[in-house]
């Protein structure tokens, strides 16, 4: 009797073997390449790849709203799957294009790199053909409050030099999510949410990778970011479908966080929020 195989490709030992909740660096890590150091926010190859693999099937179309350099396409291209992205700024869609190129798989589908604005998607993307949505937003304009802060308090710390930890703002678009203060940019994430859920298959997955963040200066000593963008999707008619953490405490040194008077811990984790759109009766 043959071993049944799951709709992604995956045997029953396969499956149960990436179920686990908490990844570790070491298991989602691959070589930063070249292009990655041109954002300064990515994700590795071999993250989306795993999440590609247990999302998706062969030729499934990938979506990445926020696509930065292109990883995710890369990952999609790697692995047999359709892909479309988006991304706001030319010089990154031409590096996207340029890192796309130099892919030598044969017979793979071809992946659609879209200069526009995400809030376009309904104009690039027909409804009900995505199976996997796939991104990292940007942190609202919490990246420029980040920038300041490397210039001053974490100038000479371990944060930078030992984490090699790079932070740039992305550009001045007044369209760009990167440049909104947070309310705004939740209000913005929910009405992006409405044009994923119209786009993606019944079935079909929206994963979000995200981190918690910390504005003591502003009042919010904590944000649970990872828990807004789940609720944000959950108003757009996904269901909250899973939560994984990405452990990322291999790959980063402590650092001296409110001492000697208030301690916070380091937020060495980063979440994958996983959202479904109901399947229909019949699945």
């Amino acid at each position: 009797m043959s071993e049944r195989i799951g709709f992604n490709g995956l045997t029953p030992k396969e499956w149960t073997r990436l179920s686990k909740s908490v990844w570790t660096a070491k298991e989602v890590s691959s070589a930063r390449e070249w292009y990655h150091l041109k954002h300064g926010a990515t994700f590795s190859v071999a993250l989306a790849e795993r999440v590609i693999k247990l999302y998706t099937r062969e030729g499934d179309l990938v979506l990445d709203p926020f696509l930065g350099v292109g990883t995710t396409l890369v990952a999609a291209k790697n692995l047999r799957r359709r892909g479309i992205g988006i991304e706001l700024y030319e010089k990154f869609v031409e590096l996207a294009n340029e890192v796309l190129g130099q892919q030598t798989l044969i017979e793979v589908p071809k992946q659609k790199v879209i200069m526009s604005d995400c809030r376009s998607l309904h104009s690039w993307v027909e409804p009900n053909s995505v199976q996997p949505t796939f991104t990292s937003p940007p942190y609202a304009n919490f990246i420029q409050r980040s920038v300041v802060d490397r210039q001053k308090t974490h100038k000479t710390s371990r944060l930078v030099f030992d984490n090699k930890s790079v932070v740039k703002q992305y550009g001045e678009d007044q369209r760009d999510f990167g440049n909104l203060p947070y309310d705004q940019f939740i209000e913005e994430v929910m009405s992006l949410m409405v044009k994923i859920f119209h786009a993606t298959k019944p079935g079909g997955y929206n994963i979000w990778v995200v981190k918690d963040c910390r504005d003591p200066q502003n009042g919010k000593p904590f944000i649970e970011f990872h828990s807004d963008i789940a609720h944000a999707g959950e108003k757009a008619g996904f269901k909250y479908h899973d939560l994984v953490v990405w452990d990322q405490n291999e790959q980063r040194s402590l650092v001296l966080l409110g001492y000697p008077s208030v301690f916070y811990v380091n937020i060495n984790h980063t979440f994958l929020v996983v959202l479904r759109k109901p399947p229909t009766k019949s699945e």
